[in-house]
């Protein structure tokens, strides 16, 4: 008999596995996932990808089909606009209230230390990596300005930020090094205490992303 312990370990492989390619954009939106052909990526049985792709469903990233597998749910591009327009008033607010902090010193190394993790990412060609610590650099600092309902609300837009940000970085290569430069000028506003400066070039940050996903530029 099977270990429950070993299914829900490979069951989480799977979620990994899977999920990372949701947002990297190797499964991109309408594309079928069946169990079988995850199963043998994977080297695992069905009934791990099964609970993987409950999970992930459960996520809103999958929409389960029974009997012919999983569908890649797609991100629209209204819900893009809709998560940037939320990112235009939280993070420029965000970067105001942590810049105008006395103590602000740890927080300032701990943003240098994701802008690190991202370009090191960024150089080995490991997409999912580079976003996830991107992600974290902008969730670090919204997280700083100490409103709790706030920071969970802006959690909860994760997933759809990360596949955001792939798509930006399939469109423009060349993205992923300009939203370095970006957000080291932030950091560099948050660092001399400029509040005006750390709200406007995070906006222009944010508007930057739009740009790149086609959309219409944002107002500041």
């Amino acid at each position: 008999m099977v270990l429950r312990a070993e299914i829900g370990s490979a069951s989480q492989r799977v979620y990994e596995w899977t999920r990372s390619r949701i947002l990297d954009g190797t499964f991109v939106g309408g594309t079928l996932l069946s169990e079988g052909e995850i199963a043998a990526a994977v080297q695992v049985s069905r009934t791990p990808v099964r609970e993987a792709f409950l999970q992930l469903a459960a996520e809103n990233m999958l929409e389960l089909y029974p009997k012919r597998g999983a569908l890649v749910v797609s991100v629209s591009m209204t819900e893009l606009r809709e998560v940037l327009d939320a990112r235009e008033l939280i993070e420029p607010w965000a970067a105001a209230v942590v810049a105008g902090r006395a103590n602000r010193s740890d927080l300032v190394v701990e943003l240098r230390e994701l802008i690190a993790r991202s370009t090191e990412a960024l150089a080995r060609g490991d997409d999912c990596g580079y976003q996830e610590a991107d992600r974290d650099f902008h969730q670090c600092m919204v997280r700083a300005a100490g409103n709790g309902l706030m920071t969970v609300f802006y959690s909860s837009l994760r997933d759809r930020q990360l596949r955001g940000g792939s798509l930006a970085l399939r469109k423009n290569p060349s993205r992923g090094s300009e939203n370095m430069v970006q957000h080291a000028s932030i950091v560099d506003a948050i660092e001399r205490g400029d509040v005006t400066a750390a709200a406007e070039t995070t906006g222009a940050h944010v508007a930057d992303t739009a740009l790149e996903l086609g959309l219409a530029p944002l107002s500041r």
